[in-house]
Protein backbone atom coordinates (compact mmCIF):
# COMPACT_ATOMS: atom_id res chain seq x y z
CA UNK A 1 0.00 0.00 0.00
CA UNK A 2 3.11 2.40 0.46
CA UNK A 3 3.55 2.32 -3.49
CA UNK A 4 0.20 3.26 -4.18
CA UNK A 5 0.34 6.05 -1.33
CA UNK A 6 3.52 7.69 -3.11
CA UNK A 7 1.49 7.57 -6.61
CA UNK A 8 -1.43 9.58 -4.98
CA UNK A 9 1.17 12.00 -3.34
CA UNK A 10 2.85 12.63 -6.25
CA UNK A 11 0.13 12.83 -8.55
CA UNK A 12 -1.36 15.06 -6.03
CA UNK A 13 1.85 17.32 -5.49
CA UNK A 14 1.97 17.73 -9.53
CA UNK A 15 -2.05 18.69 -10.35
CA UNK A 16 -1.73 21.01 -7.53
CA UNK A 17 1.81 22.26 -8.28
CA UNK A 18 3.13 21.95 -4.36
CA UNK A 19 5.83 20.17 -2.64
CA UNK A 20 5.34 16.89 -0.68
CA UNK A 21 6.58 19.11 2.06
CA UNK A 22 4.06 21.01 1.79
CA UNK A 23 1.15 18.14 2.25
CA UNK A 24 -0.41 15.62 5.01
CA UNK A 25 -3.35 13.44 4.59
CA UNK A 26 -5.33 15.82 6.47
CA UNK A 27 -4.40 18.57 4.02
CA UNK A 28 -7.84 19.52 2.06
CA UNK A 29 -9.20 21.86 -0.91
CA UNK A 30 -8.95 25.27 1.53
CA UNK A 31 -5.44 24.35 2.37
CA UNK A 32 -4.43 24.77 -0.56
CA UNK A 33 -4.76 27.68 -3.19
CA UNK A 34 -4.73 25.87 -6.38
CA UNK A 35 -7.00 23.34 -5.51
CA UNK A 36 -10.29 24.49 -7.38
CA UNK A 37 -13.00 22.38 -9.29
CA UNK A 38 -10.79 22.42 -12.42
CA UNK A 39 -7.82 20.79 -10.57
CA UNK A 40 -10.21 18.81 -9.34
CA UNK A 41 -11.32 17.03 -12.26
CA UNK A 42 -7.94 16.75 -13.20
CA UNK A 43 -6.97 14.88 -10.33
CA UNK A 44 -9.23 12.42 -10.43
CA UNK A 45 -8.52 12.03 -14.20
CA UNK A 46 -4.94 11.36 -13.48
CA UNK A 47 -5.45 8.91 -10.76
CA UNK A 48 -7.86 6.81 -12.35
CA UNK A 49 -5.91 6.68 -15.28
CA UNK A 50 -2.83 5.44 -12.93
CA UNK A 51 -4.97 2.52 -11.54
CA UNK A 52 -7.23 2.18 -13.87
CA UNK A 53 -10.12 2.67 -12.02
CA UNK A 54 -14.02 4.35 -12.69
CA UNK A 55 -15.21 6.47 -9.40
CA UNK A 56 -18.56 6.90 -8.39
CA UNK A 57 -19.43 10.56 -8.26
CA UNK A 58 -20.47 10.01 -4.97
CA UNK A 59 -16.79 8.86 -3.97
CA UNK A 60 -15.98 12.43 -6.15
CA UNK A 61 -17.46 14.39 -4.16
CA UNK A 62 -15.98 12.96 -0.81
CA UNK A 63 -12.77 13.63 -1.84
CA UNK A 64 -12.01 16.22 0.35
CA UNK A 65 -9.00 15.82 2.04
CA UNK A 66 -5.60 13.33 0.79
CA UNK A 67 -6.70 11.04 3.22
CA UNK A 68 -10.07 10.68 2.31
CA UNK A 69 -8.37 10.24 -1.58
CA UNK A 70 -6.25 7.50 -0.97
CA UNK A 71 -8.78 5.59 1.18
CA UNK A 72 -11.23 5.62 -1.48
CA UNK A 73 -8.49 4.93 -4.42
CA UNK A 74 -7.29 1.82 -2.08
CA UNK A 75 -11.32 0.56 -1.91
CA UNK A 76 -11.57 0.31 -5.63
CA UNK A 77 -8.29 -1.32 -5.94
CA UNK A 78 -9.30 -3.99 -3.24
CA UNK A 79 -12.73 -3.94 -5.17
CA UNK A 80 -11.05 -4.80 -8.40
CA UNK A 81 -8.69 -7.40 -7.15
CA UNK A 82 -11.75 -9.14 -5.85
CA UNK A 83 -13.81 -9.48 -8.31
Amino acid sequence: MLRIDYEIERIFCEVMGVDKSEISDNVNFSDIESWDSLRHVILIGNIEKTFSIKFETDDIIAMETLGTIKKIVKKYIEKGSNQ
